[in-house]
Order: structure tokens, then sequence, then C-alpha cells
């Protein structure tokens, strides 16, 4: 297995031009790539952080697998893509592992060559593999102020069964073990999982009250969850928010985090802390 990171975490948005309005007018983050990739119907734009980048997909085409995800559900998040120094070997040792393959061979993405496990063999989330071309270099990290995301902190999955799906995640990708917890505060218990230099957090709620978003989404299905990014300033990130129009909480806890709704966030759900 030759899984080394998370690359790039995958939103779909109706116009990326609007949606850069969020993600490098009011948070700083730099465009590294902005691409049409023909064959997939999409326009692709890349913005990096020092451990992760993301990407923003815009459907051109209406005969596409994006353009009916945003038609069916809207805005959000689309998938997590691993990089890999050898995808077609990834590949085949994913179909041999009996996931569910979209695409069984690499082919040309805007990360380089890529291929896609289907949903289903992944508890609600759409993975794809991606191998950078040679002697290509991570795009430099965004600079600038204190409210610039300076990296992912993890990606949030809600799952039934922590154990059974970090099992599968160990063994099927690669991920080790980074560790266990319970929050009461906000009514979760975790299992963190770290490949590279990335981490996925796998959440199950502590009750089923019917008003806790991570039960709600569970009604709905496993899949992912929220973004939860770093920045060095959280106070400083949330008035940035507001003047644009971004609403969020005021920060809170010991760690001093802020949520965004969603809705005026281009349907994606983000932490910052």
């Amino acid at each position: 297995m030759s899984l080394t990171r998370i690359h790039h975490v995958a939103a779909i948005v109706h116009d990326a031009d609007e949606a850069l309005g969020l993600w490098r007018d009011t948070l700083g983050l730099r465009v590294a790539k902005d691409e049409v990739v023909e064959d997939q119907g999409v326009r692709g734009v890349m913005l990096p952080m020092a451990n992760c980048e993301i990407e923003l997909l815009q459907p051109v085409r209406d005969d596409t697998g994006v353009a009916r995800f945003l038609e069916a559900r809207g805005e959000g998040l689309h998938h997590i893509c691993f990089e890999s120094t050898d995808v077609a070997a990834d590949l085949r040792a994913a179909k041999a592992r009996g996931l569910e393959m979209i695409d069984e061979a690499p082919r040309p993405g805007l990360a380089g060559q890529i291929g896609f496990i289907h949903p289903r063999s992944n508890h609600g989330v759409l993975i794809e593999y991606a191998q950078p071309p040679t002697g290509e270099q991570r795009p430099a990290a965004s600079e600038g102020g204190a409210w610039v995301p300076r990296q992912l902190g993890h990606i949030v999955c809600a799952v039934h069964d922590r154990a059974e799906v970090g099992e599968r995640l160990i063994e099927n990708f690669g991920f080790a073990d980074g560790g266990q917890n319970r929050f009461e505060a906000f009514g979760i218990e975790s299992w963190f999982l770290d490949l590279g230099d990335t981490q996925l957090e796998l959440v199950s709620p502590l009750s089923e009250d019917a008003s806790d978003p991570l039960v709600r989404r569970l009604r709905k299905g496993e899949g992912m969850f929220r973004l939860v990014l770093e920045v060095d300033d959280v106070g400083a990130t949330v008035a940035r928010l507001r003047d644009a129009g971004v609403e969020c909480t005021d920060p809170m806890g010991e760690a001093a985090i802020t949520f965004v709704r969603p809705s005026t966030a281009h349907g994606v759900p983000l932490v910052f802390g």
C-alpha cells in the first residue's frame, strides 16, 4: 500500500467564482490550480494549506455525476482524496480487498492520475486516489493574516460503529491509530486516525437527542460531517467571516473554536480552531 496522506477534500459548488469569495477573498487561501477537466465535465479549483488542499468542483455540463450530485443534494462536501505513490497498484489492492470500485485503472484528473472507490464500500464516503505528476512539488501553503487556515486539523466523519469503521480504514487504507476520546461537552465519542500528516476523526453521538446535528446526520446516513481547519486567531477569523456575511458561533471552549452555519458557507460544515 502506497497511500501517504489526505491530498485534498472536495466540495461541490454551483459557481466556483462565487465560492472563491469565501475561500480566497475572505479566508485568504490562494489558488494553485483552476482548470476545466473536459472529460469529467467539471471546473476544479485547488487551494493549498500546509498539509492538504481544498478542491472546489463546479459542474460545467449537466450530464455528469458531479452535476447530478449537486442537483440531488445541493452544495457541500463531496469526497476525500488520498495521495498515492502508485495509484494503479493501490486501485488493484482495493479491488482485491473486495471494495466496490468506480475506477479499476487510473485516469487523468486535476490532481494527476486518479481513481475512485464507491462510497458504499466506505460508510458513505466517496474516496479518490491520486498520484501527482512526477516531479510536481506540493504547492506552497497560503500566507496572510491570522484568519488564514494554516492546515487541515482533521475531517470529521459521522459513523454508527467507530470500532468497525476504524478497523476497516486501518486495514483498507493504512491509517494509524491516533487515539480515542469522549467529549461530554459536545456529546460525542471519537476515534482519530492518522495518515501521514493528516487525520480523520470518526464520531458517534452519546445520546439519541433529535436536536443533535450528529444524530440528524446519521439518520440520513454515515459520511463526512465537518471540516476542522486550524487558524492562528479564531477571534480574527470570526470577525472576518461575519464581515462577509458568514454566520458562525462566538469562540467557545478552552480551545476557542467556532462553528460555521453551512448554509452560509456553500453547504460546507466548517469548524475553525
